[in-house]
């Protein structure tokens, strides 16, 4: 589960090697903050985390390129014209991110169970006993140290329980611990992950959807990493929507 701890132009290299059959961008060297939160979280066994630049670059609509075997769902372009998403959701953010690279398992019947370390189990339980993430009658049955029915809003949005959880545990900003945003999930699926969309499973992405709702997605029977769907409504829990984290940058950094 430990995060291989490199230094800032050994990281850099790596990453620009990675990425040469996708952009061949410039990769700027990540800030010591990357460095400082890799050794928590290794310290702290909370998440199988690993590093990854994510260039600023538009993934347009009909783009090709080597390395890229499952393009954005053209579905996304048509909600970037009728304006229900962000029009920049076609764009990779640029920026460093520490990405939860823990594979999302298959569905069955909502008691599956990602392959999480004690320290995030033990999290997610406290979240529940304490009613940080609610648990309504009908999702009794669902394990109490489970990723999957939680609401988008309990993991990163209006209450943010689990980002401040998180944030907490590893001593850093509320901001920076989030889902991902589809266009970074997908990203990394082709570049390093292709498991991510290999489950018949959902997860949540940060992206929001219209007046109050998100995007979610992943399920291999519903296009694996391309697949994307919407929800009206971010306070929505499903037995078949996990979710996995990403680090950001700290604000001014």
């Amino acid at each position: 589960m430990a995060v291989e701890v490199l230094d800032a132009e050994k990281l850099a290299k790596s990453q620009a090697e990675k990425i040469a059959c996708f952009f061949g961008a410039e990769i700027p060297e990540p800030g010591d903050w990357l460095f400082e939160t890799a050794e928590r979280n290794r310290q702290e066994e909370l998440l199988a985390m690993a590093p990854f630049y994510l260039p600023k670059r538009q993934l347009a609509e009909g783009i090709s390129f080597p390395g890229l075997k499952r393009p954005l769902d053209s579905w996304l372009y048509s909600q970037i014209k009728a304006g229900t998403v962000d029009p920049d959701a076609d764009w990779l953010p640029g920026e460093w991110v520490l990405f939860d690279t823990t594979k999302r398992p298959d569905y069955n019947n909502g008691k599956q169970m990602y392959k999480d370390t004690p320290r995030f189990k033990g999290m997610l339980a406290m979240l529940r006993e304490r009613s940080q993430i609610t648990v309504p009658n009908a999702y009794e049955d669902v394990p109490r140290d489970s990723r999957f029915a939680v609401s988008a809003d309990e993991i990163d949005g209006s209450s943010a329980a689990v980002a401040r959880a998180v944030a907490d545990i590893l001593h850093i900003q509320v901001e920076q611990v989030s889902t991902p945003l589809y266009s970074s999930f997908n990203y990394i699926g082709n570049l390093a992950h292709p498991e991510l969309g290999q489950a018949n499973t959902w997860e949540w992405f940060r992206n929001n959807f219209g007046s109050g709702g998100r995007l979610f997605g992943g399920d291999s029977g519903s296009g694996g990493l391309s697949g994307v769907r919407c929800c009206l409504w971010s306070g929505y829990r499903n037995v078949s929507i996990g979710f996995r984290l990403q680090v950001s940058s700290p604000a001014g950094a």
